[in-house]
């Protein structure tokens, strides 16, 4: 297999200098001007053609192995040991081979195969899910063990199963006719006549408790926690952003959301009305995205969704999804000329170089040649990235593609890797039938264009991408509380927002959807500002700086850094300055002063405080209850209620630095966190 970029690019280097040849290849291709012409240059490079050399390669499937793995789970199922019977029962899947590729027939995609293996393996595992009591995953499992081919002989047994999960879910109805098509496949078992009896009136039994049950089911039942325990919770429903608040413009975003343009920033996002604590600002899905190799399998490659149970590609062993329907999007998408190329890429070990490509599969080699006249030019402004309605679309490769990749400002030697990497991955496409429609005699042309549009992206990347992460925690320990990177995403709408060491709004991600939420009230016109990872209570201003400026290319001036505020350990807790309620300047207090007649230190303005200072008090010892709630991991959502209006307060009435500011906020995100992709540690 390939060794990674890392070493490719060292290779190349130093065989360069070994010729003594590195300058001069530097030289001619710091002349070149656009990627397109970098990535023919590098192309052309006899050192390089000797340092990236792939081949095929096995895909990984094996049915014996399957089996074996299957065999060695069934073994541990039957001493009961059923989380290591489902991990075993989960290899088996992912081994086993599949004949017929129908499923992936646009016309009919529910047509079932006859792969027993995998059958076999699905029917296993819906026992281990069974007895583990995650009952909506047993039950979907059954039914891929049905559509793959299993034996006919054996229906009964996963009807059967599929009506105690109805059950316990108080699917009456369901459970019913599963109790009942249970039923009518005793016959065609390979049972004794004695025990199809039994079996028959233990079926007929059920088929009357359920008639029964449902029909006396009232609401408070329907309501009881009898339903079965999830094996572990992965994130809530994706919030929606209310229809009658959407965004004609940004389609991502809510309708409180507007375009603002400057000189020092370019393009960022502004709040066009005034904006609230917790108001969701945008939910918005990626163009494309990739989880970290070593996530692969525990998340699902398509949304990122930690999985159970995965599903897996039919050709490959290196992906997993949590669903037939992001397998199947996965697949029409751009995996259907990745699989065959995976391992090649994930060894790379360059998790944007990954993005990049699949950016470019999903956008497509006819897409990409037609527009070649549009998406050639290198000198693009940001004004473009809308599509012909005036929309700014994340589902539009446009909006990706005009991004700001600070190719002016990057070095030769750092353009000179990039594109190596891109020669790479083109090297990769062509064991692929990507170019399959590229006239006879015109293959330079058409891998050096696209190489260009690889060589773009992964520019544009590392300023633009956005981690998708998991909050790992553990109630009642928030010691144990840890977020860990699950992959990342090309989100067109999130890379507008700019950056503030003390932000406005905050992220989460729910599978591999992003939600942003205001942890600050926004006025009309304010610049709606996230953070790149450069917070100022954690990290002194020259620390951030040096940070942000290799990766973003800016030296960070935000109100944060202007004001230099202090960290957190030195943030004030005693004494709060207010906000004027003329020009919001400070407004200093003291024991000695007479509230009802505050002035401000800017406008000179008398104010009443009184009110003010009560409604603080009364507030403060509300967050504190709901904080303590927080922190043992109990009435998450009752004590979210009580952060945002108590953080709201305080960013209405108190100036920075404060720092039930900083504990509040953290508290929120928190909460948020815990309904997006969560983790509870056992």
């Amino acid at each position: 297999m390939a060794k990674d970029m890392e070493r490719i690019q060292k290779a190349i280097r130093d065989e360069l200098q070994k010729k003594q040849k590195y300058v001069k290849t530097m030289k001619e291709f710091s002349a070149k001007g656009t990627n397109e012409q970098r990535v023919n240059f590098v192309l052309s490079l006899p050192v390089v053609k000797k340092q990236i050399h792939l081949e095929d390669y096995d895909n990984g499937k094996d049915a014996e192995e399957s089996c074996q793995i299957r065999s060695k789970g069934n073994q541990f199922f039957q001493k009961k040991n059923y989380l290591k019977s489902l991990k075993l029962y989960t290899a088996s899947v992912l081994k086993a081979p599949v004949t017929n590729m129908k499923c992936f027939d646009e016309v009919d995609s529910m047509v079932e195969t006859k792969d027993v293996d995998l059958a076999n393996a699905y029917a296993n595992r819906s026992a281990a899910l069974f007895h583990l009591k995650d009952y909506a995953a047993c039950i979907w499992n059954a039914e891929l063990a049905f559509r793959f081919g299993y034996p006919k002989e054996n229906h009964y047994k996963l009807h059967d199963r599929q009506g105690k999960c109805y059950r316990k879910l108080h699917d009456f109805s369901k459970a019913k006719i599963s109790f009942q098509t249970a039923l009518g496949c005793v016959d065609s078992s390979l049972l004794d006549e004695k025990k199809k009896r039994n079996l028959s009136h233990d079926l007929q039994r059920q088929v009357e408790e359920v008639t029964s049950e449902g029909s006396n089911l009232d609401l408070e039942d329907k309501m009881e926690e009898d339903s079965g325990q999830i094996v572990n919770h992965f994130h809530a429903d994706v919030p929606e952003i209310d229809k009658r608040f959407m965004n004609s413009v940004f389609l991502s975003a809510s309708s409180n959301v507007s375009l603002r343009e400057s000189a020092e920033m370019g393009r960022g996002l502004m709040a066009s009305t005034d904006i609230r604590v917790g108001d969701i600002v945008a939910v918005e899905k990626p163009y494309a995205s990739v989880n970290l190799p070593e996530k692969e399998g525990d998340y699902c490659s398509h949304c990122s969704k930690r999985i159970n149970s995965p599903v897996p590609c039919q050709q490959c062993c290196d992906v997993a999804y949590c669903s037939l329907q992001c397998q199947e999007e996965a697949w029409t998408e751009y995996h259907k000329t990745e699989c065959k190329i995976i391992r090649h890429v994930q060894n790379m070990k360059s998790k944007l170089g990954h993005l990049a490509l699949r950016m470019v599969l999903k956008a497509g080699y006819p897409f990409l040649i037609q527009g070649r006249s549009n998406l050639s030019a290198e000198d693009v402004t940001e004004n473009i990235g809308y599509n012909r309605n005036g929309c700014y679309d994340s589902e539009d490769y446009n909006a990706l593609y005009n991004l700001v990749n600070h190719g002016d400002k990057r070095t030769p030697e750092d353009l000179f890797n990039k594109a190596v990497q891109s020669v790479y991955l083109l090297r990769c496409l062509k064991l692929t039938p990507f170019f399959k429609d590229c006239p006879a005699g015109q293959e330079m042309d058409a891998e050096s264009y696209i190489g260009g549009h690889i060589l773009r992206q992964i520019q544009m990347l590392p300023c633009n991408a956005h981690e998708i992460s998991e909050i790992q925690w553990k109630p009642g320990d928030p010691t144990a509380t840890e977020t860990i990177e699950i992959g990342s995403g090309a989100y067109a709408l999130l890379s507008l927002i700019n950056h503030s060491c003390d932000p406005s709004v905050v992220r989460h991600t729910y599978g591999n959807v992003c939600v942003v939420r205001a942890i600050k009230s926004i006025k009309k016109g304010e610049e709606i500002l996230d953070n790149y990872g450069a917070l100022y209570p954690l990290t002194v201003r020259e620390e951030r700086r040096a940070k942000l400026q290799p990766q973003y290319f800016f030296d960070c001036n935000c109100d944060a850094c202007q004001l230099d505020l202090p960290l957190y350990f030195d943030i004030p807790e005693d004494v709060p300055v207010f906000k004027c309620e003329n020009c919001s300047g400070p407004v200093f207090i003291s024991q000695e002063s007479h509230l009802a007649d505050s002035e401000c230190s800017s406008c000179h303005q008398k104010q009443d405080l009184t009110k003010t200072v009560t409604r603080l008090q009364e507030s403060t010892s509300e967050y504190h209850a709901a904080l303590e709630q927080v922190l043992a991991g109990t009435d998450m959502q009752a004590s979210l209620e009580v952060l945002l209006s108590h953080l709201e307060f305080l960013t209405l009435h108190i100036s920075l630095p404060w720092r039930d500011i900083n504990n509040c906020q953290e508290a929120i995100k928190q909460c948020f966190a815990t309904q997006a992709n969560s983790y509870i540690l056992l």
